[in-house]
């Protein structure tokens, strides 16, 4: 439960994943999530896949046989075990700060014939005109799997520290042998939570079997201003039946912006 884990995950712990994003631009939490709730969003998910089915293979919006698709905010597609889970909220406001918001929750799925991204990240600099400027992240994602990551489908591929540097100079220092890169294999409930400005990829799924990754964005509380309507919305009910922790983080679900 949600209870024992925090029990497990001291205030130092809970420090040091922060360090992690800080310092290598990602930490995992391994066996984290319930697996049991994780498997309820999966079989959800399913479904709404297959409605997107004929758009994934004639119009994909991440590359071919690689879609993104926004999850709704409602059960049971909402887990308070995930998407209010305490700790990640801790290690997320340690790095943002307590009036963090979420502003996003959607999946990323390669199914076979998806191919390897070209090395990116996922927001640009707050200061382009200041390229030497190092500043902490305005964001962060938290992934988690719907099924076991495995080298055959198509696992997230990330250079290691590379949260301040342009894309072009990521990749040179990857190629001259001075950075090397990881394939994370995220095992069902395990949680990856990185800094989105760290270089990365997605690579090819060459399964049978779609592999789809999770994705919650945490945001400074002025976040609006960068990524204005980047959420959805939530009911009032499932809202207002939500612990006090849930409702701070999703305030603007429930304002609609």
């Amino acid at each position: 439960s949600v209870g024992q884990h925090l029990e497990i995950m001291t205030e130092t712990k809970i420090q040091e994943h922060a360090r992690q994003v800080r310092t290598r631009g990602y930490t995992i939490l391994k066996d984290h999530f319930p697996v049991a709730d994780v498997e309820t969003i999966a079989a959800a998910f399913q479904p709404l896949y297959e409605e997107y089915l004929d758009e994934i293979r004639n119009s994909p919006n991440r590359g071919p046989m690689r879609h993104y698709i926004a999850l709704p905010m409602e059960r049971p597609f909402y887990q308070s075990s995930i998407l209010g889970n305490v700790e990640v909220i801790a290690i997320a406001r340690t790095i943002l700060g307590e009036s963090i918001t979420m502003g996003s929750y959607a999946t990323d799925t390669p199914a076979i014939g998806s191919e390897y991204q070209d090395w990116h990240n996922d927001l640009g600099y707050l200061f382009p005109e200041e390229p030497d400027c190092v500043h902490p992240p305005a964001a962060i994602a938290v992934n988690f799997s719907f099924v076991d990551v495995t080298p055959e489908n198509g696992p997230f591929e990330v250079i290691t520290g590379t949260q301040h540097l342009t894309v072009e100079k990521a990749v040179e220092e990857l190629e001259s042998g001075e950075r090397s890169f990881e394939p994370l294999m995220l095992k069902v409930g395990d949680v990856l939570i990185r800094d989105p400005r760290c270089v990365h990829r997605g690579s090819p799924n060459t399964t049978d079997t779609p592999r789809p990754v999770a994705v919650i964005s945490f945001e400074r509380h002025w976040s609006n201003v960068l990524f204005p309507g980047h959420g959805g919305t939530i009911s009032k009910e499932l809202y207002e039946s939500l612990s006090e922790t849930e409702q701070s983080v999703l305030r603007r679900f429930a304002e609609g912006k």
